[in-house]
C-alpha cells in the first residue's frame, strides 16, 4: 500500500479539509488580535489596515500572474462580492472586539443557514423539510447561546450575527468564482474592490496608532490573507458538504487561545449552542448535496 508524498496527490476532500482546519485556525487568530488592538484603535480602522495589507500582500501574486493571469469575466461577481465584504468588516470587526472569541466563533456557524434564508427570500427556492428542520434547529442554538430575556443580548453579538450573514453571501460568491479563476485571483479581487469602500468610514474615526498597534494591525491583515486564500483554495478542492464539518475546529481554537490570552473560558451554553448551530447547518448541507441541490 502506498500513500500520497505530495499535497496534490491527497483526495480533494482530505486536501480541502486541511484547508478548512488552516482557514478556521487563521481566522480565530485574527479575531484574537482584534480584540487585543480594539483596546486603543476604533475597529473599522482595523478593518481599513486589515483590507490594505491583505492587498499588498496580494500584489506579488498579482504581478507574477500578469495580465493574462488576472483575466476574468467575473468582475460583477467581485463587486458584489467587495459589498458583501465591507458589510462584514463594518459589523463583525466591532462585534468581535466587544464579546468573547468563543462566542463569536460560535455564532459565525451560522453562516450556512443565513445563506439558505437567502436563497429562499431572494432567488425563490423552495422552504423544504430538510431546510425547515435546520433553520429552526440552527436559529434554536442562536437562542441556547443569547438567552433572551435570562441575560440581556448584547451589540456584539448581534453584530457578528450581522457579519456571519455577510460572510454566508460571500462565500456562495467565493464557491462559484473559484469554478472559473484561480483562488489567489479571487482574494485580490475582493481587496482591490473592498479597501476603497472601507477607506472612507475608517477616515472619520482614524487616530495614529503606536508602533505596537500598528503591528497588531498589521497581524490581523495577515491572517486575514492566510483565511482567504486557506478558504478559496478549501472550496477549490472540494465541494462544500466534503469541507464544512472542518469549520467546527474553531470552536476548540478559540477556546484554547480565549484562555490563553484573556483567560476565557466558553461557557456550557457557548458549547451547547455551538454543537446545535453546526449539527444543523451540518445537516443541511449533507442532505441538500445528496438531492443535487
Amino acid at each position: 500500500m502506498t500513500f500520497p508524498t505530495r499535497r496534490n496527490e491527497l483526495p480533494g476532500a482530505v486536501r480541502g479539509g486541511l484547508w478548512m482546519v488552516a482557514a478556521a485556525a487563521s481566522f480565530t487568530v485574527m479575531t484574537t488580535l482584534i480584540r487585543q488592538t480594539a483596546a486603543g484603535i476604533h475597529p473599522i480602522e482595523i478593518a481599513f489596515v486589515r483590507a490594505l495589507v491583505n492587498l499588498l500582500l496580494m500584489l506579488p501574486f498579482a504581478i507574477r500572474a500578469g495580465r493574462a493571469g488576472l483575466k476574468t469575466n467575473n468582475h460583477k461577481a467581485f463587486l458584489l462580492r467587495a459589498v458583501c465584504g465591507f458589510a462584514f468588516l463594518m459589523s463583525y470587526f466591532p462585534g468581535a472586539a466587544l464579546i468573547p472569541v468563543a462566542e463569536s466563533q460560535v455564532l459565525t456557524f451560522t453562516s450556512p443557514l443565513w445563506a439558505t434564508l437567502l436563497a429562499v427570500l431572494f432567488l425563490g427556492e423552495r422552504v423544504t423539510t430538510t431546510r425547515a428542520m435546520a433553520l429552526f434547529g440552527g436559529f434554536a442554538g442562536v437562542l441556547i447561546i443569547l438567552r433572551p430575556g435570562v441575560v440581556e443580548i448584547s451589540l456584539g453579538a448581534l453584530l457578528v450575527l450581522a457579519g456571519a450573514l455577510a460572510a454566508a453571501a460571500s462565500n456562495a460568491i467565493v464557491k462559484f468564482t473559484t469554478r472559473t479563476d484561480h483562488p489567489d485571483a479571487v482574494v485580490f479581487y475582493q481587496m482591490v474592490y473592498v479597501t476603497p469602500m472601507i477607506f472612507v468610514p475608517a477616515l472619520w474615526v482614524w487616530t495614529w496608532p503606536t508602533l505596537q498597534q500598528l503591528l497588531l494591525m498589521i497581524a490581523v491583515g495577515f491572517f486575514a490573507t492566510l483565511n482567504q486564500r486557506f478558504l478559496s483554495r478549501a472550496y477549490a478542492a472540494a465541494d462544500a458538504t466534503a469541507v464544512s464539518p472542518f469549520e467546527f475546529a474553531r470552536l476548540p481554537f478559540a477556546a484554547v487561545i480565549g484562555y490563553l490570552v484573556f483567560a476565557e473560558l466558553p461557557d456550557i451554553w457557548a458549547w451547547l449552542g455551538g454543537a446545535v448551530i453546526f449539527s444543523a447547518s451540518l445537516y443541511m448541507v449533507q442532505r441538500e448535496a445528496r438531492t443535487g441541490r
